[in-house]
């Protein structure tokens, strides 16, 4: 089990690179000021009275399999891997701060970075990738050393799509246009291939937008950059609108498919009001998590009972689904 000051770990590649003054230095970065490294955030927002409390047992059973689990392998547990698979592993109490810093590690005149969108479109990733290339520019990134990968992860090795140069002008107002301007794609990638091109450009630092396949992936070449002793940067920006990615509170792009999930709810509910003892049954994506059913159902107001895979339900007996249904038909 993780201790009382034990934080979340976040590789870095200080130890390898120079330190230098932030250029937002001047105008203490333009009067918002700076965040310190010992700067901490709380993971854990709830501290449960005991086991009765709803939520607690699930955890409390998961706590004690995890440290079995990790007593038994000799090891820690692995924080950042039981993330990326989407496990519901305890957590420690930290992580540190995200935000600028008034300390670089890169000079940002010969720094070459690179952005690449993986998986499925969600609304927001080219307002995502407009943020990386103008701030990226602000911080004095020459123009042309902003590189965007074609069509995800393959956009390294496939000849047939090599990849763009992103300036403030070819970005500015891709935000107003759906999809994403890089293109995305599915399945698997070849780390290897990866991480040579990544060497053989020069890239510094990778920005990875994808959901639970990219960011598996960006650990994957996190991990092969270390061993093949390639100083790059990889980081995971979390994009799913299931809002499923663990530690994230929100993930872009989920409140628009709240909003378009409602839709379906009261199309549904319009069509059983009208007829005799009609029931509405709405299907909605999520993968393995409820975010979107439960928020769509509190939103729009019209909804008698929401399934999620968090919380387990039956649909016989005296309180089961079903009674219930029968409850709500014969009130109405």
């Amino acid at each position: 089990m993780p201790g009382a000051d034990d934080v979340l770990e976040c590789p870095d590649l200080r130890h390898v690179l120079a330190a230098r003054p932030s250029p937002f230095v001047p105008h203490n970065n333009f009067g918002g000021g700076f965040v310190s490294d010992a700067d901490r955030v709380a993971l854990t927002s709830m501290r449960f009275a005991s086991g009765m409390s709803a939520g607690a047992a699930a955890q409390m059973q998961l706590a004690a399999e995890t440290e079995t689990a990790a007593a038994g392998s000799r090891g820690a547990v692995n924080w950042m891997e039981a993330s990326l698979e989407q496990l519901s592993t305890p957590l420690p109490p930290w992580s540190i701060r995200a935000g600028a810093r008034d300390t670089i590690y890169h000079d940002p005149k010969h720094t070459t970075a690179a952005i690449v969108t993986c998986g499925g479109l969600c609304p927001g990733l080219n307002d995502v990738v407009a943020g990386l290339v103008n701030k990226l520019t602000d911080y004095g990134v020459p123009e042309g050393n902003i590189l965007g990968i074609r069509y995800g992860f393959r956009g390294f090795y496939d000849k047939t799509h090599k990849p763009i140069v992103l300036t403030k002008k070819s970005v500015d107002g891709i935000q107003l246009q759906g999809g994403t301007i890089l293109g995305t794609s599915r399945g698997g990638a070849n780390i290897k291939e990866i991480v040579k091109r990544i060497d053989m450009w020069g890239v510094d630092m990778l920005f990875v937008v994808g959901g639970n396949g990219g960011n598996a992936g960006a650990s994957a070449i996190q991990q092969k950059c270390a061993e093949s002793d390639v100083a790059c940067n990889v980081i995971g920006i979390p994009k799913s609108i299931d809002n499923d990615i663990l530690l994230i509170d929100k993930c872009f792009g989920f409140d628009t498919a709240v909003e378009e999930a409602q839709r379906a709810l009261l199309a549904a509910k319009v069509e059983a009001s009208s007829a005799r003892n009609g029931i509405g049954l709405v299907k909605l994506m999520g993968r393995q998590s409820g975010f979107i059913a439960v928020q769509a159902s509190m939103a729009s107001g019209v909804v008698d009972a929401v399934l999620i895979p968090e919380v387990q339900f039956k649909l016989d007996g005296p309180t089961g689904l079903m009674a219930y249904l029968e409850q709500v038909r014969c009130r109405d």
